[in-house]
């Protein structure tokens, strides 16, 4: 069985620019959070995956999805091994949410959590 795919994530120079305009296209709704941070609701009734809009993690805005992983470090390693570059390091980010960020040979941003 693969891993799943949890959630998106899209990195703004300017996250509250960001908001608003996912709010007027999608009817997305947005909890704001600290740290600039917004955790967002698609309010799809249960269809799809939920995200999050926050600051840049990188050099350039980008758009992601994030993919459940038992070991974030030896994910890493395979993506580098791969001909990919680690983008953001293991971290924790929460009380009990650890991610990593890496760039696929193509340039792709993908993200990693342990899915706590």
């Amino acid at each position: 069985m693969g891993d799943p795919v949890t959630n998106f994530e899209i990195n703004s120079a300017d996250p509250a620019k960001a908001r608003r305009f996912y709010t007027t296209v999608f009817g997305w709704k947005m909890n704001e959070v600290p740290n600039n941070y917004t955790f967002v609701d698609t309010d799809a009734g249960g269809k799809g995956i939920g995200g999050g809009i926050g600051p840049l993690r990188g050099p350039k805005p980008f758009v992601t999805f994030y993919v459940v992983v038992r070991d974030l470090a030896a994910t890493l390693k395979k993506a580098t091994d791969g001909g990919g570059k680690v983008v953001f390091p293991v971290t924790k980010v929460g009380p009990t949410t650890t991610i990593a960020i890496f760039s696929d040979p193509d340039g792709n941003i993908i993200g990693l959590t342990d899915g706590k």
